[in-house]
């Protein structure tokens, strides 16, 4: 930043997509920890805290959110949890599950399953989400299933990271031990069209990959900001050389995840804007049904919470039967 000669004030200036929205930290210095901008007063969350946010003048912020733009996090109080004792992963699993309102064993309801389920409550807001969906006629009503890897923001193993680089036996707790244990404790309409399974960056690879492995089970699949260039694009190599499966897929990225993980990634598959072109280029050589959208955002919750919404209402519309 450039100092205004004669006073303490300082300043940035450039420019950016009318439409973009983009989260910051201040720093007073080389070493110095982040700082919030303290003329700021909308923030938005993620595993390290809270980040100012800047708007554009064209973005929209959803009202949908208007409770939580200062910075509030989204609350477990009304899921229920379950402890998953998994012998394809080798050790127990916790999960919290949303119900729609007026929730009944008579009805029975589509499923989204979340990688980094936690995360997508507490920084996404999504059962809020999900019930004003629904009130609003945007949605059929559904349930949601909040998958939390363990060591949750903690170096031990096992981990997200262990679970999300296409792990096939994480693949089978899915398909094998997850499915049939909500689908039999739950009313949930048990049929591969009517789940989705999302997950953000290392959980959009993961959430990508299980509808490609077990189609049987999950016919539909959202990635968004999906580490897709992991282990030099093995994901897109096996939807590039094996046969085309019979799902649907919902793909999106921001145009600022040129640079992600830069101090811990490899250089080259830091790019996940270029990695998801790339995944979104095989998906249409190979004919598949897919959507594929780029946002003027950056890898952050503020970006996945958003457009989760437009997900939500193209696999779930109100209007189908």
């Amino acid at each position: 930043m450039k100092k205004i000669e004669g006073t303490d004030l300082f300043y940035l200036k450039g420019n950016a997509p009318a439409d973009a929205r983009i989260e910051y930290w201040l720093m007073f210095g080389k070493n110095s920890m982040w700082s919030l901008d303290p003329l700021n007063p909308f923030k938005s969350l993620n595993g390290f805290g809270e980040l100012s946010e800047l708007a554009m003048p064209t973005y929209e912020r959803h009202k949908y959110f208007n409770e939580f733009i200062y910075g509030k996090k989204g609350g477990v109080e009304n899921l229920k949890v379950h402890e998953i004792d998994s012998e394809c992963l080798g050790y127990k699993h916790t999960i919290h599950v949303y119900l729609p309102p007026g929730y009944n064993s008579e009805t029975k309801y589509p499923v989204l399953y979340l990688q980094d389920g936690i995360d997508y409550v507490e920084f996404a807001q999504v059962p809020t989400t999900i019930d004003q969906l629904i009130r609003d006629n945007k949605i059929k009503p559904m349930m949601a299933v909040f998958v939390t890897p363990p060591n949750r923001f903690q170096p031990g193993i096992p981990n997200r990271m262990t679970e999300y680089g296409l792990n096939d036996n994480y693949v089978k707790f899915f398909a094998e031990e997850l499915i049939p244990f909500v689908d039999k404790n739950y009313s949930t309409v048990a049929d591969p069209k009517a789940r989705l399974v999302t997950g953000d960056s290392f959980g959009g690879l993961i959430s990508a990959y299980i509808p490609f492995a077990r189609p049987d089970v999950f016919a539909n699949g959202c990635s968004q900001s999906g580490y897709q260039s992991f282990n030099n694009d093995k994901l897109i190599n096996l939807y590039k050389l094996e046969q085309k499966k019979d799902i649907k897929l919902y793909v999106d990225i921001g145009i600022y995840e040129e640079v992600v993980g830069a101090s811990f990634l490899p250089k080259e598959e830091s790019n996940f804007l270029e990695a998801n072109r790339r995944f979104k280029k095989v998906l249409e050589d190979k004919g598949y049904d897919f959507v594929y959208k780029e946002y003027s955002e950056g890898h952050t919750w503020g970006n996945w919470k958003r457009h989760l919404i437009d997900v939500l209402i193209y696999f779930f519309p109100k209007d189908e039967q």
